[in-house]
């Protein structure tokens, strides 16, 4: 095999310790794809190993104890939460524009359910969406009554 390029030369002594930290690296690197899977299931495989590639801090990938010890280390915790809070918001939207007024049922009860200070910061934010969405109605109005020969309107 190694004559024919398949495969690398080996130290037979070192075989079991080879084999021993590259399955540990396998495992470590399965591991986290599945906790990755489980935060977002609508995620590509290949969507989701190019994600933890890109956790992983510079390493040199063809020691696999080293890699090994890097994975099963590696704090994905906070990637998690962020690919949970960004699958949420987009099942959210899309119940949004299928049912509006079970959409505001429900975000009626979640806004029951938050504490006086994440209700002024949901105020707060929303106080900016309307400034924001103001903006957007002067430039539409703009963009309306300029002679350009052509009217076009914004719809918010």
């Amino acid at each position: 095999m190694e004559a024919k390029g398949c495969a690398k030369p080996a130290v037979w002594k070192d075989a079991r310790r080879y084999f021993y930290w590259a399955l540990r690296a396998r495992i470590a690197r399965s591991d986290l794809l599945e906790q990755i899977e489980e935060a977002n299931p609508d995620m590509e495989p290949e969507e989701r190993a190019v994600l933890l590639d890109s956790l992983i801090p510079a390493t040199d990938l063809s020691d696999n104890r080293a890699l090994a010890e890097v994975l099963e280390q590696l704090d994905i915790a906070p990637t998690l939460v962020k690919l949970k809070a960004d699958r949420l918001l987009d099942h959210f939207a899309e119940v949004a524009e299928d049912n509006r007024k079970a959409s505001l049922d429900g975000l009626v009860r979640i806004i029951d359910s938050l504490s006086d200070d994440e209700k002024m910061f949901v105020q707060a934010a929303i106080q900016n969406s309307v400034r924001y969405s103001g903006k957007l109605a002067s430039l539409a109005h703009q963009i309306h009554s300029d002679d350009i020969g052509f009217r076009s309107t914004i719809v918010l």
